[in-house]
């Protein structure tokens, strides 16, 4: 699980990876289950977001270029 913090007014974006099969059916990708997304903390003005997904999906902080984490 990867665990980001965030305050108001930021996000979180999920992408498929660059190496993933585009003609794999999205049941196959969600085959272990759906991707959760779960508050971990409060405190403040700040949020602790863990989020648990299969390696063929990229969780980056909204701030940060995809193309640098290929």
């Amino acid at each position: 699980m990867l665990v980001l913090t965030r305050r108001v007014g930021e996000s979180l974006r999920i992408y498929l990876d660059d190496n993933i099969d585009l003609t794999m059916p999205v049941g196959q990708l969600f085959a272990d289950g759906p991707i959760e997304v779960m508050v971990v903390r409060c405190s403040g003005s700040q949020v602790k977001i863990g989020v648990a997904a299969r390696s063929e999906f990229v969780v980056l902080r909204s701030e940060l270029d995809r193309k640098s984490h290929r």
